[in-house]
């Protein structure tokens, strides 16, 4: 049974890219991605204008030798007047509590006792205990449905030279949809689940593996102690590709 708990652990975080690369803008930690990349990942939570603090509930789905895996994460950053992120004590969704990272950011991620991560199954419910001008609050987003995306259908190679159709059967409940192929990334509005990425778009790619992801997400904002917070719901879908 432990070697059976192992296995799942190992293959759950090959999955776990949810947290992936951070450009400023993003304001979020750079992690792994599941396979080895030459170009790094686009952010899949991105940060709305004039937001305090954005939290994300993220369900992710990726297939591996055959096995789908669905596994809950979640994302939180907090600023204070700026764009620099600050530590606001613990964060927690559904009684985990997120970890800090050294740039402020709070990020949950499978390990070896959740190897599927939060289950947001039921609720949704976000405590913040406080600190550098953020008041102690608590939140329950489960209101906020989660959209629906089903998996990439597109081929898993991707040719530079010729552009590249990013695409799943559907997409549905969500206010908008971003396609990403390594660190390129378009947002369409949330009904779209198809995108299309002309060659020169591409040109910056590095050759070799990396990752293409559909994510279906939606935002509410709410004003709690004068500060302007957003929740966000997302579903992501990806694919490992070669680029060419």
């Amino acid at each position: 049974m432990k070697n059976s708990k192992t296995s799942l652990f190992v293959l759950v975080c090959s999955l776990s890219m949810l947290i992936s690369s951070c450009k400023k803008e993003d304001i979020l930690p750079e992690e792994p991605a599941p396979t080895p990349v030459s170009t790094p990942t686009g952010s899949t939570t991105p940060t709305p204008i004039g937001a305090d603090g954005v939290m994300w509930a993220i369900k992710s789905s990726s297939t591996v030798q055959g096995f789908t895996i669905e596994i809950g994460t979640a994302v939180g950053i907090f600023m204070n007047g700026t764009t620099d992120l600050v530590n606001v004590g613990t964060v927690s969704v559904n009684s985990q509590n997120l970890t800090a990272s050294s740039n402020n950011a709070y990020t949950f991620a499978p390990n070896q006792t959740m190897p599927t991560g939060l289950d947001f199954s039921s609720s949704t419910d976000w405590s913040v205990s406080g600190g550098n001008g953020h008041a102690a609050f608590t939140y329950d987003a489960s209101s906020l449905v989660f959209p629906s995306g089903s998996a990439i259908t597109s081929s898993a190679t991707v040719t530079k030279a010729n552009g590249y159709t990013l695409s799943c059967s559907s997409v549905s409940a969500a206010d908008s949809t971003l396609f990403i192929i390594g660190n390129v990334s378009k947002t369409l509005a949330g009904s779209v689940n198809s995108c299309t990425f002309s060659a020169s778009e591409l040109s910056g790619l590095s050759a070799g593996s990396s990752v293409a992801m559909i994510v279906p997400y939606k935002l509410m904002q709410t004003t709690i102690n004068g500060k302007n917070y957003y929740f966000g719901k997302e579903r992501v879908n990806q694919l490992s590709v070669t680029i060419e």
